[in-house]
């Protein structure tokens, strides 16, 4: 399977047929038909049902459509940031954290960023830790920023500071009493995070 197969099923796809989507692509119609066969051959089943020269996309196709498209999408941003690196321009940095790191710390301290550091574009993405964690790995995100403990063998792991916890208790609750809470007063504890 190669990107030539899968533009001219995707062009196909969008185009409604053979002929459009070879104008679409810049192609011969028998080239795009070609295309098509051949990926038809190695996926081992068909795409499109033929009724002389029209075609009409299988179950199937619609089935692989979604998938091929964000294919076709990721080999654009490829090039995209190739010619980025090319033109050597400024990065663009792809950050994820836990809810509340993006919402409070992380867009004060990107704001706080020297102009010469600063990148041009800045993604900032709201997860759960555990998703964090599989954006860093799968490197989908550029970093990621989560509360501690965090152990993992394919992270490189940055402590970056602290902050205050704070708890809140019935008032009448014997844990309210004591002017520090340790993990053990907390463990006896229903916490909502």
């Amino acid at each position: 399977m190669d990107l030539r197969q899968l533009e001219a099923f995707a062009a196909v796809m969008s185009a409604g047929s053979v002929t459009a989507a070879g104008k679409m692509l810049g192609r011969s119609q028998p080239s795009v038909t070609r295309a098509i066969q051949e990926l038809e051959q190695e996926l081992g089943f068909a795409l499109f049902e033929r009724s002389g020269p029209k075609v009409t996309p299988t179950h199937k196709a619609f089935m692989m459509y979604g998938e091929v498209e964000s294919a076709l999408l990721g080999v654009r941003n490829i090039r995209q940031r190739a010619q980025h690196i090319a033109q050597e321009e400024n990065h663009q940095i792809k950050l994820v954290a836990i809810s509340a790191l993006a919402a409070g710390l992380l867009p004060t301290a990107l704001s706080r960023l020297p102009e010469h550091l600063r990148p041009q574009q800045i993604q900032l993405q709201s997860m759960s830790p555990e998703n964090v964690v599989q954006a860093v790995l799968s490197k989908t995100m550029d970093l990621g920023a989560v509360s501690l403990p965090l152990e993992h063998r394919g992270l490189e792991i940055h402590w970056i500071g602290e902050a205050p916890c704070v708890a809140v208790l019935p008032a009448d609750s014997a844990v309210a009493a004591h002017e520090v809470l340790s993990m053990e007063l907390l463990r006896q504890q229903r916490l909502v995070t």
